[in-house]
């Protein structure tokens, strides 16, 4: 494997909102960024690595959810393709859109990052989904308040890629200094579940700790810490394909 065939997508760096669908959002522009992945992209983006990046916010279209995953209605309002409630409750339109224009900003939005994904995945040997996470989960996940890991790493319970790799990720981050956990909270969404399958093209999803780089109140960037994560993602493909070549040389042999 060499660092090409890796694609590496970003989902969730985005804070872009055109200005006609920003008009129907009452939320002020500081509470709409605590709901991107802030400074993923500089944190992921590593040279020659197929790089898929979504430029546009999350709240409006989520690429790591299925297209026509839409809640109205209870708690998971904020987890849907349409945050139609933030993350802390907040309803997030001073009107909900209706599904025809919630549709129409999928096709607008999900769908080209989609399209663009799935050709960077043609040849690919690997896939990374990159994200950030809040220190303790928000009052709209499934662990509100309980405290998380520096890193996880989510395989969708092992489907995406084996138990070998997800050690191998898992040792890396360690050794790095990090505290890691595997699929507690997140075991990988609909990037990891739609794309990635330990018998075609394996994956793995990793969550970064928001606090590590971030200040969570004010969301100011701590820079030597983005520098050092981009560092350690930089060197992260270096050693993984290192790795994987040496692993497949090894079950070769094994099996002849």
């Amino acid at each position: 494997m060499q660092r090409n065939e890796i694609v590496i997508s970003i989902p969730h760096a985005g804070t872009f909102i055109p200005p006609a669908i920003r008009s129907m959002i009452p939320l002020s522009d500081e509470t709409l960024l605590h709901e991107p992945d802030l400074f993923t992209d500089r944190i992921y983006a590593v040279p020659e690595a197929r790089v898929v990046l979504a430029e546009f916010s999350r709240v409006i279209s989520d690429p790591n959810r299925a297209p026509d995953e839409i809640y109205t209605e209870g708690h998971m309002r904020a987890q849907g393709v349409v945050m139609l409630s933030q993350s802390h409750g907040l309803d997030t339109f001073e009107n909900d859109p209706d599904l025809a224009t919630m549709e129409e900003w999928v096709k607008r939005f999900h769908k080209p990052f989609h399209d663009k994904l799935h050709r960077q995945l043609n040849g690919a040997s690997f896939l990374i989904d990159g994200h950030s996470m809040w220190s303790s989960g928000a009052p709209s996940s499934r662990s509100p308040g309980i405290s998380r890991a520096d890193i996880v790493l989510g395989n969708r319970e092992y489907s995406a890629c084996s138990a070998e790799t997800t050690k191998f990720f898992r040792t890396y981050f360690e050794q790095c200094g990090y505290r890691v956990a595997v699929n507690n909270p997140f075991a990988g969404r609909y990037i990891i579940g739609s794309y990635a399958n330990r018998f075609r093209i394996p994956g793995i999803q990793i969550e970064i700790k928001r606090s590590l780089y971030l200040d969570e109140q004010s969301l100011e960037a701590k820079e030597d810490t983005i520098l050092t994560l981009h560092r350690q993602i930089d060197e992260l493909l270096d050693a993984f394909c290192s790795w994987s070549n040496l692993h497949i040389v090894k079950h070769v042999t094994d099996l002849s």
